[in-house]
C-alpha cells in the first residue's frame, strides 16, 4: 500500500466523518437526551484489545442482535503506550479508532472508558509499568510524575477519538473519568484535573463517573456535572442513593454483571441467570440506561491478565480466558443467556432486532506430539549484575518473566522467605559439591 494511497484514504475518511450528521448528547436531571429527545442506553461492553481485529465486526453485530444500541469499551493505557512516550494506536487490535468506526457503521453508539486506571482484570489496571521505576511514586493522584505521564496519554489518545465524538459526527456519546475511584481514593483535585485535561484536548462531550452504589463510594468518586454510573445499579435503593448524592444529574447502571471473572484454581464462575433477567427487567421497565459488563469478554492474550490481591497472603491471578460466563462466549457464540436476554429486550424496545449473525467457523487441529527443542538455561541473555534484586521495570521490561540468580558460598541453612511477591515465582536450587 503506497503512502499516496494512505494519504488519500485518510482524506476520504475525514470527509466521510465530516459528512455524518452531528449530534448533541446532554442530560436533564433524570435522563439522557440525544438531540433533545430521551435516550435509553442499552449497552454491551467489548474490549478491542481482547478480541482479534478480524472478529470486531462480528462481535459488534452480535451485540446489536441481542438488542444493544451502544458499545461500552475500556481502553488499556499500557496496551497502547508500548514504551515510555511511544504510542501505538494503529497496528492490529490497537486501532481503537477503527473499532469505533465499525461501531458507527453498524449504527451503534459508544461509551468511551479510557481510564487512566481501568481495573478490568488487566495487568496493573491499564497503567504503564514504567511508572514503577520510581519506588516512591503515588498513582491515581496529583503526583507530578504520574500526572505528566497521564497528560501525555490523554494528549495522544485524544487525537484518535476527538474526531469521533458525536459532536463531530462520530458515535462517541460520553467519556468516563477514572474508574471506581471511590473504592480507592478521594482526591477531587485529581478528578477535576483529569476532566480539564480531556477538555483541553478537544473532548467536548459529557463525562460520567462509575462507582459502587454505597454512599461512601459515591461521595469519593463522583464529580459535579458528571453523570453517575453505578456498578451495579439494579433496584430502587441504588438509584435513590445516586439521586440523594446529586439530584441534578442522571444516574445509570454503568456495569451490570451477566457473568463474573475466574481466578486460577477456582471453579468456573456461573452466576444465576434468573437474577440477571430480574435486574434487566427492572431497568427496562423503569427506562433506566444500563450496560452489560461484559457482553463478550474475549481473551487475555500474552501476559495481559491481571490479578487481585486483597491482602499480603491472598494473591488471586486471573485466568487467561476472559470468557466471563458472558452472554457471548469466548469463541463468539451466543449462549442460553444471550437468547434469554435477546427475547426479554425485544419486548421493551421500539426497534426490530436484526437476526443473530452466523458463527465464525472454527478450525480443527489434529493431535500432534510436543517434543523438546532446547533448554531455557542454554538460551539466557547476558546477565545484569546488581547488589540487590530490582524490579523488572528498572531494566525496561514491562511484562513476561525475569530470572534472579545468585551463588551462596559456604555452609548455608535456613528458610527462604519471599514477602508479597504479587506474582508467580518458581524457585530453583542447584547444588554444587566442591
Amino acid at each position: 500500500m503506497t503512502r499516496a494511497f494512505l494519504v488519500l484514504f485518510s482524506v476520504l475518511f475525514s470527509l466521510t466523518i465530516s459528512a455524518q450528521p452531528k449530534h448533541q448528547f446532554t442530560f436533564s436531571k433524570d435522563e439522557f437526551l440525544l438531540d433533545g429527545k430521551p435516550f435509553q442506553i442499552i449497552g454491551g461492553e467489548l474490549h478491542p484489545s481482547r478480541i482479534p481485529q478480524q472478529y470486531w465486526k462480528h462481535r459488534i453485530q452480535m451485540a446489536k442482535a441481542m438488542g444493544c444500541n451502544t458499545i461500552s469499551m475500556y481502553v488499556f493505557w499500557n496496551y497502547h503506550e508500548t514504551g515510555e512516550g511511544v504510542f501505538d494506536f494503529k497496528t492490529g487490535n490497537r486501532d481503537i479508532a477503527a473499532f469505533i468506526r465499525l461501531c458507527q457503521q453498524e449504527k451503534m453508539w459508544v461509551l468511551f472508558r479510557p481510564g487512566p486506571y481501568v481495573c478490568g482484570e488487566w495487568d496493573f489496571g491499564g497503567l504503564p509499568p514504567y511508572l514503577l521505576k520510581y519506588p516512591d511514586i503515588k498513582i491515581r493522584c496529583m503526583d507530578k510524575r504520574y500526572m505528566e505521564a497521564v497528560a501525555r496519554y490523554v494528549k495522544n489518545i485524544s487525537l484518535e477519538i476527538a474526531p469521533l465524538q458525536c459532536t463531530n459526527g462520530g458515535p462517541v456519546l460520553m467519556l468516563q473519568l477514572e474508574n471506581e475511584y471511590g473504592s480507592y481514593g478521594n482526591d477531587k483535585e485529581y478528578l477535576y484535573e483529569l476532566k480539564k485535561l480531556w477538555q483541553d484536548n478537544a473532548i467536548n462531550i459529557p463525562f460520567y463517573t462509575a462507582d459502587g452504589p454505597a454512599a461512601h463510594h459515591l461521595e469519593a468518586g463522583t464529580l459535579e456535572g458528571c453523570a453517575i454510573g453505578l456498578d451495579p445499579g439494579a433496584n430502587d435503593a441504588n438509584f435513590e442513593a445516586a439521586q440523594k448524592h446529586n439530584p441534578n444529574v442522571p444516574s445509570f447502571c454503568s456495569e451490570l454483571y451477566p457473568g463474573w471473572l475466574t481466578h486460577w484454581g477456582e471453579k468456573w464462575q456461573k452466576p444465576d441467570t434468573t437474577n440477571l433477567l430480574k435486574d434487566v427487567r427492572y431497568l427496562l421497565e423503569h427506562k433506566k440506561s444500563f450496560s452489560f459488563y461484559v457482553l463478550h469478554g474475549g481473551t487475555n492474550f500474552g501476559f495481559t491478565a491481571g490479578a487481585n490481591a486483597f491482602s499480603p497472603t491472598q494473591y488471586q491471578p486471573d485466568v487467561t480466558s476472559y470468557d466471563y460466563n458472558a452472554p457471548i462466549d469466548e469463541q463468539g457464540n451466543p449462549t442460553y443467556k444471550y437468547h434469554a436476554l435477546r427475547k426479554l429486550i425485544a419486548r421493551y424496545v421500539n426497534y426490530k432486532l436484526p437476526d443473530v449473525p452466523a458463527p465464525i467457523p472454527a478450525i480443527e487441529i489434529n493431535p500432534f506430539k510436543l517434543l523438546p527443542y532446547t533448554s531455557l538455561w542454554d538460551n539466557l541473555p547476558e546477565p545484569i549484575n546488581t547488589v540487590q534484586p530490582r524490579p523488572m521495570e528498572n531494566f525496561g521490561q514491562n511484562s513476561g518473566c525475569i530470572l534472579y540468580r545468585t551463588k551462596l558460598f559456604g555452609p548455608k541453612s535456613g528458610t527462604l522467605t519471599i514477602t508479597e511477591p504479587r506474582d508467580y515465582a518458581l524457585i530453583f536450587f542447584k547444588w554444587c559439591i566442591c
